[in-house]
């Protein structure tokens, strides 16, 4: 009974690490693809202060995404996305 118990154990734990490293987020690509989407024109007519201030804010999102932060990350980088330029 306490081995069954035991192996059902490990193997829901196996199947949870499994999961979360699939939803692992790519911190290279969430922080280039936030550049890209940002157009030259648009680029062009932030002022230096947002500039420096969305960088900052990237650049934190990709730190917290470095350190296995995923869940500040996501938001950083959403909240990001959702500026308006």
């Amino acid at each position: 009974m306490l081995r069954s118990l035991l192996i059902g154990c490990v193997a829901l734990g196996l199947a949870a690490g499994a999961a979360s490293a699939q939803a692992k987020l790519d911190c290279g690509k969430a922080y280039k693809g936030f550049w890209d989407k940002i157009e030259r024109e648009k680029y062009a007519k932030i002022s230096p202060e947002q500039l420096a201030g969305v960088s900052r804010m990237a650049l934190r999102a990709y730190d917290a995404c470095q350190a296995g932060d995923d869940q500040d990350a996501r938001a950083l980088f959403e909240r990001l996305d959702k500026m308006k330029f």
